[in-house]
């Protein structure tokens, strides 16, 4: 289980991006398509608070994974390196 738990995780970059080209290729109308606009207006804030939303989001998805590979294998520590 824990490889599909890691495989899902890589894929979450994958689908933010996916989002992005998709709103713009077909102008519809969400974040992606804003993110898109405002990289070509150079509108920073714009920028600098979907970059935060972002990471946020891509760090909660790695803090979660943790949590999920504890739940399936209990043998593994939370915090535990190397």
């Amino acid at each position: 289980m824990i490889p599909v738990i890691t495989y899902v995780v890589i894929q979450i970059p994958y689908l933010v991006l996916g989002s992005l080209l998709l709103e713009s290729f077909f102008s519809i109308p969400g974040i992606g398509g804003m993110t898109v606009e405002a990289v070509k207006n150079s509108d920073f804030p714009v920028l600098k608070a979907m970059t935060t939303v972002i990471s946020i989001v891509y760090i909660l998805t790695n803090i979660l994974t943790d949590i999920l590979y504890h739940l399936v294998d209990p043998r593994m520590r939370l915090g535990q390196e190397g």
